[in-house]
């Protein structure tokens, strides 16, 4: 058995040495040189590398556009912040350009808290009908029901619904 293991392993060996000098041998590495060449010729490698730069453009443009987005609605709620604190500040003070403005958004600020009130409003009458039950039955009418359909001779089965 060692010597079929023998065999073989210096058969691999010998297989793969010679493997090792026809790829390091002139002509593969000619062969080699020429596909290289031809490509690079022909303009593949070009075209290959102009796209692969094209996309790693347009992933460049892409990142900085999400970055860019970021930064305008960062800039936005802080403008927005300053707006308020400059409302607030000043309330019932506006000068020049602001007066519209300051007239406007408490017009608009009455409009939502009158929309609030409402909302409040509508919320704790739904809150108040909930306590109240559905239906009103009391258990002497279901019993009254349940004799009367006994007296008609009618009975229900558990998959029958109501008969008339």
């Amino acid at each position: 058995m060692a010597d079929i293991k023998d065999i073989l392993s210096d058969t691999l060996s010998s297989l793969a040495d010679k493997a090792r000098d026809l790829a390091g041998s002139g002509p593969v590495k000619d062969a080699v040189g020429k596909i290289r060449e031809t490509a690079e010729s022909s303009g593949v490698a070009g075209v290959y590398a102009q796209g692969a730069e094209r996309a790693k453009a347009y992933a460049r443009i892409a990142k900085l556009r999400f970055e860019l987005n970021g930064q305008n609605t960062e800039l936005g709620r802080v403008y927005a912040e300053i707006g308020r604190q400059y409302f607030e500040e000043n309330r019932g003070r506006g000068q020049g350009i602001f007066v519209p403005l300051f007239s406007q958004a408490e017009r608009i600020t009455e409009e939502i808290h009158a929309r609030q009130e409402e909302i409040d409003a509508l919320k704790s009458a739904v809150e108040a009908a909930r306590t109240e039950p559905d239906i009103s039955v009391e258990i002497d009418d279901f019993e009254q029901i349940v004799n009367a359909t006994e007296a008609d001779g009618t009975q229900l089965g558990p998959d029958d619904g109501p008969q008339t």
